[in-house]
C-alpha cells in the first residue's frame, strides 16, 4: 500500500516509491505494532538530507531487506522539516543510548511508542565501518521474540526536555559563555574545534556583541575571522553565492552539498550584523551573494523554496564540483585571475573538485598589487563568467519549493534588513511579510497550526517590516503576534507547541525556538512596555547553559543585552533629513536596538513615550535610548554612533 503518496512533504513522496509498508508517523500505525505485536522502525530523515537518499537507494531499495522489515516490523517514515518537534525527540533519545545523532536517523521502538535502539546511517551489509542493516534487523527480530525483556530495559520513553535548573540573570554568565567559547576556538581555521565544521551565526554575533560591551576586542577578531574563512572556503559556492549546509573538515574545505533556506537566511544575518561592526569589505561582498543567491536560486514568486538538494543523478556534489582544466577553459578573459584565487579540494574523495580561495583574498589582491574592492570587483566578473556556464550547461538540484513559515521569514527577515546596503530584496521580503496574519501556520499558504518558531520567526519580521518601513500595520500585526508568542511562555520557558511541555532553548546549530522568542519579545517591549517576559523564564531559559554555552549564543546574546542595554532608536519623520537619520539609525551596529520611524501626524496612534518625543523640538530629529536614558533630539546621523557608547575598535 502506498500510503505516503498523498503527502506534501517532498521526503515522503519520494519515499512512498520505494517496496516498504512506510507508514506516515500516525495513531494507525502504532495501533497496528500493537495488534501485530510488532516493534517499530523510524527513519527520519529530509529530501535535502545527502544520506537520506543513500540509505534509501543502498538500503531500504533492497529487495531483501524490504522483505525483513514489512514482515517483521511496521515502518514510519518522518520529515524532520514537517515534523522538527518529533525529530528532537528522537534525536535525544537516541543519542542518549547510542551516543549518534543526526540524519538518516534510524530508530527502533516499541509498539507503546518507547525507543529502545538506534543509529544514523546504516548501509545493507556491514560496510563503512558499520553493522549492515540486514544483520541489525535480524538480531533484533531475535531479540523480540526470544529476550524482549532485555530490549525493553534499555527503552526510553519520549519524554519533553525541560530546563533541569536556572541561571541567574548575571553577566558572569555571558563573560563564562564568552571564555568557554573562546578556549573551543578553532585559532588556525576559524569556528569551533572539530573534524567537521558547521557555522554558528549565533556564536559569531555573540562574539561580536561581547566586544561591543567590554571593549575586549577578541570577540569581533574571532568573529570576522571566521566568517572570512568560511568565505574563502569550499562551504561557500564560490561561483553562485549563499553556503552549504556544513564542512566535513576543519578547513571549510568540502562540504555536505545541500543549501538550506534556513541556514542562508541565518548566515545572511549573520554577514550583515558583522559588516556593520567591522566593515570588511570581504563580509560584504560574502553578503551581496547571499542576497543574489537567494533571489536568483530560491525565490519562487509567493515565497522562498526550502533548500537544493546535495545530489544531482546520483552524484555527490556533481552541480558544484569541477575538473580544474574545464574551470580554467571557461573563465574566458578572467582565467589568470582565476588561476590565482582559486584552488580545487577534495578531488580524492567526489567526482571533481571542490573550488575554494587559495588564501584570504586580501593577500592575494595585495600579491596582485590591486585595491581589495577591485580585485572583488574583478572576481565577481571572473564568478558570474564561470556562473553562468555552470548554470547553463548542468542539470540543477532538486529544489523543495514547501514554502514553509520559520525559514521564510527568517530569510525575508534577513533580506528586508541587508537591503539597506544590497538594494535587493525588498519587495519580495515585505510580500512575504504581506502574508503574515495573527494566525500562523506551518506553511506560508496555510496548513497546521504553527509551532513556537513558526510564531517566534514572524513575530521578528513582522517587527523588521516596521523598523524598515515605520508602516503602523506592521506594528501592530507585531503586538498581536508578540501577544500569541506570549500564549507559549511557562515558568520554565517557552513550549514548542501549545500543550506541549517541551522547552527547545539549544541552538543546533541553528538559533534555537526560545532564542528567537526571547529575542522577538525584548525588541516587541521596546515598542510597547506592556510587553513583558518574567526575568525567572529568562534565568530557566539560560538554566542548563554549562552543558554547552555555544549552543546557548543566542540567548545569551539577549541576556547581555538586557543587562548592558537595548537600543531604542526613534527617527521622526518631519521632512527629508529623516531618511538619511533612518538609514543612519538601521546601519549602525549595535548588538540589541530596535527603531521606529514615526510620523508627526501618527502622535494620537504612538504609545505615550513616542507621542512626548514627537511633541519635543521641531524638524526630523532622532532619539537614542539605551537602557532607560533617552538622549535629547539630535539631527545630525554621525551623533547616533556616538551616543550608542559602542567599544569596537574604530
Amino acid at each position: 500500500m502506498n500510503r505516503l503518496k498523498d503527502s506534501t512533504s517532498s521526503f515522503l513522496r519520494e519515499s512512498a516509491e520505494q517496496e516498504i509498508d512506510w507508514y506516515p508517523w500516525s495513531d494507525e500505525a502504532f495501533q497496528r505494532a500493537r495488534q501485530e505485536d510488532k516493534p517499530i522502525l523510524v527513519d527520519v530523515g529530509a529530501v535535502w538530507c545527502h544520506w537520506c537518499h543513500v540509505m534509501d537507494r543502498e538500503t531500504y531499495s533492497r529487495h531483501d531487506v524490504a522483505e525483513i522489515v514489512n514482515k517483521h516490523f511496521v515502518a514510519i517514515k518522518v520529515d524532520r522539516d514537517e515534523m522538527p518537534e518529533l525529530d528532537r525527540k528522537l534525536q535525544r533519545a537516541v543519542s542518549s543510548i547510542t551516543g549518534e545523532s543526526g540524519w538518516p536517523l534510524t530508530v527502533f521502538m516499541t509498539p507503546e511508542g518507547e525507543v529502545f535502539f538506534g543509529g544514523t546511517f546504516f548501509p545493507p551489509e556491514d560496510s563503512y565501518g558499520r553493522v549492515g542493516m540486514k544483520r541489525l534487523l535480524l538480531e533484533i527480530v531475535r531479540l523480540w521474540t526470544q529476550d524482549r525483556e532485555r530490549l525493553k530495559r534499555s527503552a526510553l520513553s519520549l519524554t519533553d526536555y525541560v530546563p533541569s535548573s536556572s541561571s541567574p540573570l548575571e553577566f558572569e554568565v555571558v563573560d563564562t559563555a564568552f571564555s568557554s567559547i573562546v578556549s573551543t576556538f578553532d585559532i588556525e581555521q576559524g569556528g569551533l574545534s572539530g573534524n567537521m565544521k558547521f557555522p554558528h551565526p549565533m556564536v559569531d554575533q555573540f562574539l561580536t556583541a561581547y566586544s561591543f560591551w567590554t571593549g575586549d576586542h577578541v570577540g569581533i577578531k574571532l568573529s570576522t575571522f571566521t566568517l572570512k574563512r568560511m568565505f574563502q572556503g569550499g562551504i561557500f559556492d564560490q561561483l553562485g553565492g549563499g553556503f552549504h549546509r556544513y564542512a566535513v573538515d576543519r578547513e571549510w574545505n568540502v562540504p555536505h552539498f545541500e543549501k538550506l533556506l534556513i541556514d542562508n537566511a541565518e548566515l545572511l544575518e549573520d554577514y550583515f550584523v558583522n559588516y556593520l561592526a567591522s566593515r570588511d569589505p570581504q563580509l560584504r561582498e560574502a553578503l551581496d551573494m547571499t542576497s543574489e543567491f537567494a533571489l536568483r536560486d530560491m525565490w519562487i514568486g509567493e515565497g522562498f523554496a526550502s533548500s537544493l538538494d546535495a545530489d544531482v543523478e546520483g552524484k555527490e556534489g556533481g552541480f558544484y564540483t569541477w575538473d580544474w582544466d574545464e574551470l580554467l577553459s571557461h573563465s574566458g578573459e578572467w582565467k589568470s585571475l582565476v588561476e590565482k584565487t582559486f584552488t580545487l579540494v577534495g578531488e580524492g574523495a567526489l567526482e571533481g573538485g571542490v573550488i575554494r580561495a587559495k588564501d584570504d583574498l586580501g593577500e592575494i589582491a595585495k600579491m596582485m598589487g590591486m585595491e581589495i574592492g577591485t580585485f572583488l570587483g574583478n572576481l565577481r566578473k571572473a564568478r558570474e563568467t564561470l556562473r553562468i556556464h555552470r548554470d547553463s550547461t548542468r542539470k540543477r538540484p532538486f529544489r523543495d519549493e514547501n514554502l514553509y513559515t520559520y525559514p521564510n521569514c527568517r530569510m525575508a527577515d534577513s533580506l528586508l534588513v541587508s537591503s539597506l546596503l544590497t538594494g535587493r530584496g525588498r519587495d519580495e521580503a515585505l510580500k512575504v511579510a504581506s502574508k503574515l496574519s495573527g494566525r500562523v501556520t506551518r506553511r506560508l499558504q496555510g496548513g497546521g497550526e504553527g509551532l513556537l518558531e513558526d510564531y517566534s520567526s514572524a513575530l521578528l519580521l513582522a517587527l523588521r517590516a516596521y523598523e524598515v518601513t515605520g508602516n503602523l500595520k506592521f506594528r501592530d500585526l507585531s503586538l498581536e503576534l508578540g501577544r500569541e508568542v506570549l500564549g507559549f511562555m511557562t515558568p520554565s520557558g517557552f513550549v514548542e507547541k501549545k500543550g506541549s511541555s517541551e522547552v527547545p532553548n539549544m541552538d543546533t546549530p541553528n538559533e534555537s525556538p526560545n532564542s528567537l522568542a526571547l529575542r522577538g519579545l525584548l525588541s516587541l517591549s521596546l515598542v510597547d512596555d506592556q510587553i513583558k517576559v518574567p526575568e525567572s523564564v529568562i534565568s530557566s531559559i539560560l538554566g542548563d547553559y554549562m552543558q554547552g554555552p555555544p549552543f546557548y549564543a543566542g540567548s545569551i546574546l539577549s541576556a547581555g543585552a538586557i543587562l548592558k542595554g537595548m537600543a531604542h532608536i526613534v527617527v521622526v519623520d518631519a521632512d527629508e533629513r529623516a531618511k538619511l537619520l533612518h538609514r543612519e539609525s538601521m546601519l549602525v551596529y549595535h548588538p540589541f536596538k530596535v527603531v521606529e520611524l514615526v510620523k508627526e501626524e501618527d502622535r494620537d496612534l504612538v504609545v505615550p513615550l513616542i507621542r512626548s518625543m514627537i511633541n519635543q523640538g521641531e524638524g526630523s530629529r532622532a532619539f537614542v535610548c539605551v537602557g532607560n536614558t533617552c538622549s535629547m533630539p539630535v539631527k545630525e546621523p554621525e551623533k547616533i554612533k556616538l551616543l550608542l557608547k559602542s567599544k569596537l575598535p574604530q
